[in-house]
């Protein structure tokens, strides 16, 4: 099993790699940081001759990764009632992987929320987006694990995790020993 920590957090110490290195704590993982990475918008060519691929970015760079894994853990923090953009846009694109054949169908897919006001109801759409991204694309979404933090060192410093943290981990370890 490959496990492989997206954070689609803009900040690369902030509370979202905290919740990812809590929740892979003792597991084997490699990690993309999508703010380190150029990603463009998605350009629908659907009533085009061109292929649907954008080769100017680095996304193809990210999906190489993406295909080796098995488990795939989303991280982000709440902007504005959703996701951030880094990761909104990075899951747009997978429309370009799905129309030239890249399979997702084995794929677990866990996702991790940070947010400060209310995550566990106000982010309810993104948990929703990825579930309905993954069956779409035929993964298995293993669910959210929300936590609520607002300070820098928030999620370094709880000394109790929420239930949802606990519940995801414990699939994912069932995932990694199947």
């Amino acid at each position: 099993m490959t496990v492989l920590f997206i954070n689609g957090s803009p900040r690369l110490h902030g509370n979202t790699v905290a919740l990812g290195e809590r929740f892979l704590q003792d597991i084997p993982h490699d990690t993309l940081n999508l703010a380190e990475h150029q990603l463009n918008f998605v350009h629908d060519q659907r009533d085009t001759n061109q292929p649907q691929q954008d080769l100017t970015d680095d996304y193809e760079q990210l999906m190489a990764t993406f295909a080796q894994a098995d488990d795939i853990v989303l991280g982000t923090p709440v902007y504005w009632y959703g996701m951030t953009g880094q990761l909104k846009v990075f899951m747009d694109r997978w429309f370009d992987s799905y129309t030239n054949d890249f399979d997702f169908s084995h794929k677990h897919v866990y996702l991790l929320v940070v947010g400060a006001d209310e995550p566990q109801t106000k982010a309810l759409g993104i948990t929703q987006a990825v579930q309905h991204s993954c069956e779409w694309l035929k993964m298995s979404f293993e669910g959210t694990a929300t936590v609520t933090a607002d300070g820098p060192d928030d999620v370094r410093n709880m000394t109790d995790m929420p239930s949802s943290f606990w519940q995801l981990g414990g699939r994912l370890r069932a995932n990694e020993n199947a």
